[in-house]
């Protein structure tokens, strides 16, 4: 793509002077590379960004973790202290703690599943209260003891007990929903936070969408820890990726932008083989005028002139002066369908009642001895029943001349054309069939495009310069009528112009009107 681009741009005019098309690529490559930068400098900044939201994720997820420890190992302590003291207060009402007022201590205190209390001026009375069955008697339970002032208790707890009655702590985050107001934006709650026992990971671990942060619990509760996780959604995976969005949306406009460039240079390429085919049209329409305009003027000089001139020499020259004024306007009417198709200008066409066959012979009859000069010879096979049709008289003609003028420019040895004119349930069928070079299959589907010529070793030598397959589609379509072409390379083409019957409303009106007229005398 890129060597075409500089391979349009290279080239120079004799004249010192870049091609046209220099000013159309040289914007686009400028946009391209402007897109480019803009892409790279997105790209860079995409990056940035992510560096930064990921730092920002570790800093917030160490943060969240490091002060929910703390405040779970606050909590902790808190509630141990708590009963401390309520066993304190119980110890005050009371001379001497009982079995009941044991029981009571650790019914208050959920989390624990063991007791006993040893009173310190006769421990063979101690008192037990106790959870424990046989099967718990090996789990993993902490145990903890304190003094007081008649006595010592010690006790077993559950860790796990003891946390769920410091969950609210954990719930708590440091960074918590708000309320929108005036003064304030809504901070949504990031980290996910929990309890982990066993772990001996500590910090910072990589997630694949995130990170995770590991604080351990102090004393007692050291084998626990806290982990917050953060998953930096901003940052978004996949499309939702800033970066990957930044370089999918930059790359699509490159593309785009290449694309462009490729229809402007395509455009530029049809535009510059266009410009030569219209040339070469001025060229061939000026050689073919030169010619027949040459003859008029000779064989006009010569009957002046020519005063001893046999009654036979006379009327061959008037038949070459006729045949040349014929091939003439034929000319002159190919130039001006050209210039109404290059304006895309449409002709007005006169619909009135034609006999295919008499508008065939009529033709053939009057370009036989042009025909005849260029050593063809047509052969007709006609349908005389066929009703007259609604058709462009002049329209017509001019589609199946130019069938017949390209049958004898694309014929070889074998110089002879065939028109046959067929009746079908709903169509009325013109075939012109010759014996000439035949079309390859690979350009059959272009050659009623304007001023395309199908390629042979002789196509620059032969007149023409690709518009009449493409008139004979136009005046075809204008009737609402299709055109169709078989052909075989050396064995010759046949071109069939389809016309949809006329109806029978139409045909009895038309029957009416050809009543009801008139015959035109000379």
């Amino acid at each position: 793509m890129v060597r075409r681009l500089l391979a349009k741009l290279n080239p120079i005019s004799r004249d010192g002077e870049r091609p046209d098309h220099v000013s159309i690529l040289l914007p686009l490559l400028i946009i391209s590379a402007a897109l480019g930068v803009l892409a790279w400098r997105s790209y860079v900044l995409s990056v940035r960004m992510e560096r930064g939201a990921n730092t920002l994720a570790v800093q917030y997820a160490s943060y969240a973790a490091e002060v929910t420890a703390r405040r779970v190992d606050r909590a902790v302590q808190s509630v141990l202290s708590k009963a401390v003291e309520d066993w304190q207060q119980s110890e005050r009402y009371a001379e001497s703690p009982t079995f009941t007022s044991l029981r009571e201590w650790v019914g208050s205190n959920g989390w624990i599943v063991f007791a006993i209390y040893l009173p310190d001026h006769d421990p063979a009375s101690s008192v037990v209260v106790s959870e424990l069955g046989t099967s718990e008697a090996s789990k993993a339970y902490l145990t903890r003891e304190f003094f007081t002032s008649t006595g010592t208790v010690r006790y077993k707890y559950d860790p796990s007990r003891l946390l769920a009655e410091v969950q609210p702590a954990i719930r708590q985050q440091p960074v918590i929903r708000t309320a929108p107001t005036r003064d304030t934006l809504a901070v949504e709650q990031r980290a996910d936070v929990t309890l982990v026992q066993g772990q001996k990971r500590q910090g910072l671990a990589r997630l694949a969408d995130g990170f995770s942060f590991y604080s351990p619990l102090g004393a007692p509760l050291s084998s626990y820890a806290v982990r917050a996780v953060v998953r930096p959604s901003y940052g978004g995976t996949g499309w939702a990726n800033q970066r990957v969005a930044s370089l999918g949306v930059s790359l699509v406009a490159l593309i785009l932008m290449a694309i462009g460039a490729y229809l402007a240079v395509r455009g530029l390429g049809k535009e510059a083989e266009a410009m030569k085919l219209r040339g070469a049209l001025i060229a061939n329409v000026s050689h073919e005028l030169r010619t027949p305009l040459a003859m008029i003027r000779l064989g006009a000089e010569t009957l002046k002139r020519g005063s001893k001139l046999k009654e036979k020499e006379r009327l061959d020259i008037e038949d070459q002066i006729l045949r040349e004024v014929l091939h003439l306007s034929h000319l002159v009417e190919n130039v001006l369908d050209v210039a109404r198709l290059q304006n895309r200008s449409v002709k007005a066409l006169a619909f009135v009642p034609v006999t295919p066959y008499e508008l065939v012979t009529s033709l053939v009859s009057t370009y036989d001895s042009w025909i005849r000069s260029k050593g063809f010879a047509v052969s007709m096979q006609i349908d005389d029943t066929i009703e007259p049709q609604m058709w462009d008289r002049d329209a017509v003609s001019r589609a199946l001349l130019n069938l017949i003028d390209n049958a004898i420019k694309y014929s070889a040895d074998e110089k002879a054309i065939s028109v046959f004119v067929k009746s079908l349930a709903d169509e009325v069928v013109i075939e012109v069939r010759d014996r000439g070079i035949g079309i390859e299959a690979r350009e059959l589907s272009r050659i009623f495009d304007p001023y395309y010529r199908a390629q042979f070793s002789d196509t620059q030598t032969r007149r023409g310069a690709g518009l009449g397959l493409t008139l004979v589609q136009q005046i075809v379509k204008s009737h609402e009528g299709s055109v169709e072409v078989e052909s075989i390379p050396g064995s010759g083409s046949t071109f069939r112009m389809r016309f949809p019957r006329t109806s029978p409303e139409e045909r009895r009106a038309l029957s009416g009107l050809m009543t009801h007229s008139k015959p035109v005398t000379s």
